[in-house]
């Protein structure tokens, strides 16, 4: 029985472990007053996935994604 929740612990600690990365992700906003562009701002936003194709979707919109 002590071996069953040791192994069970296990495998919890590794599914709370799984593949997840954490990036900081930025990217230039123009702001707009009507239709004509009057400023820039940065905008990050923190983003942990196992996903991959999640980060490469945000790059291929214009944002600069570092791992963390």
């Amino acid at each position: 029985m002590k071996n069953l929740v040791l192994v069970f612990i296990a495998i919890a600690a590794l599914a709370l472990t799984s593949c997840s990365t954490c990036y900081e992700c930025s990217e230039d906003v123009i702001l707009y007053s009507g239709s004509t562009p009057t400023d820039t701002v940065s905008e990050s936003q923190e983003i942990c996935t196992a996903d991959q194709s999640e980060i490469d979707e945000r790059e291929g919109q214009g944002a600069t994604c570092v791992s963390q």
